[in-house]
């Protein structure tokens, strides 16, 4: 009896962190203007090791109450 064939969809993950290169691409802005955001509790971020991590979550929200 031959076996049941399985067929899998993987969908995309759509990340939750950015790191700083990404976020800058993401908001168009310089590293200096990040900081700035990081600095002013404008967008969420984590750090490990030398690493920084930007919330996407929290640059969305920061985008939405800034929107001109």
């Amino acid at each position: 009896m031959p076996r049941k064939r399985l067929s899998l969809e993987v969908q995309p993950v759509q990340k939750a962190w950015l790191s700083k290169q990404e976020a800058m691409k993401y908001l168009g802005v310089s590293d200096k203007y990040l900081k700035k955001l990081r600095d002013e509790a404008q967008i969420d971020f984590s750090a490990y090791g030398n690493m920084i991590w930007y919330s996407l979550k929290s640059i969305d929200r920061f985008l939405a109450r800034n929107k001109a």
